[in-house]
């Protein structure tokens, strides 16, 4: 026999199990599989390059050009499959309680604090990495050739960041947790590092550990704001110190 207090019992036991619980994680960890897939196929730039002339007819665009669709393309299936199918999904089988998936952006400055010292880890690792001449003359993937272009191009690419945060820190998260406590954040990183697999090996293995430490702060403070903030500083701050890096930053601010 299991001992009742050990780790097992709380978690595994059936008479510990939330009611439906197995149905729930079954169809949830089917539903978020397949949105990953689909999005690691389909979702990202490159996929869209592969269909820019064939299905889009777009053979008269320059490379730039098709850099900076291909960003809108990526940001409006984000939206889609992150945010679109897991609220029809809720619909299907809501998460009961109030705020199910850390939405309330209630005391978000308090709830920053953690946050703080994670960006002054991170930026300075940042400036160093896009110093390197294989992460500026690569970053960013569109090439603004204005100022106003550098800022229309963030404000689409940022908004991505809503969408990634929604999904894995907000409806995997909560949701998992849940169906089975004490376990969501571990069971909520699996696709999300899946999600990186496209990415430099440093990255992807990073993403490891940026989703376990998103996933304890936000089931903290019960909102994904902080690390929706987060994730868009990091991510801004990387384009422009590849830009800066470059000499193309001084040359779009002339």
């Amino acid at each position: 026999p299991v001992p009742r207090d050990n780790f097992i019992a709380r978690h595994y036991l059936p008479e510990n199990f939330p009611r439906g619980a197995a149905l729930g994680l079954a169809s949830t960890g089917v539903f978020v599989a397949a949105v990953t897939l689909v999005l690691s196929f389909y979702g990202w730039q490159q996929p869209f390059m592969r269909m820019a002339v064939p299905v889009f007819g777009l053979d008269n665009a320059t490379r730039n050009e098709l850099q900076f669709y291909a960003q809108l393309y990526t940001t409006a299936s984000f939206l889609c499959l992150l945010v679109l199918l897991p609220a029809l999904f809720h619909l299907l089988a809501p998460l009961p309680g109030p705020n199910p998936y850390g939405l309330s952006p209630a005391n978000f400055r308090r709830n920053m604090r953690p946050y703080w010292p994670l960006l002054g880890i991170m930026l300075p690792v940042l400036w160093f990495a896009c110093s390197s001449p294989a992460f500026h003359q690569f970053y960013p993937l569109y090439k603004p050739p204005t100022l106003q272009d550098l800022l229309l191009y963030e404000l689409v690419y940022l908004t991505q960041f809503v969408a990634i945060e929604f999904f894995y820190r907000g409806f995997c998260l909560f949701r998992f947790e849940r169906l089975a406590p004490g376990l969501g954040i571990f069971i909520m990183v699996i696709p999300y590092a899946l999600l990186h697999i496209h990415k430099p090996f440093p990255e992807a293995l990073g993403s490891i550990v940026a989703g376990l430490v998103l996933g304890a702060l936000t089931l903290r403070s019960r909102s994904i704001w902080p690390g929706v903030f987060t994730h868009m500083c990091v991510a801004l701050a990387a384009d422009l110190f590849a830009l800066h890096h470059s000499g193309r930053l001084a040359q779009l601010l002339q």
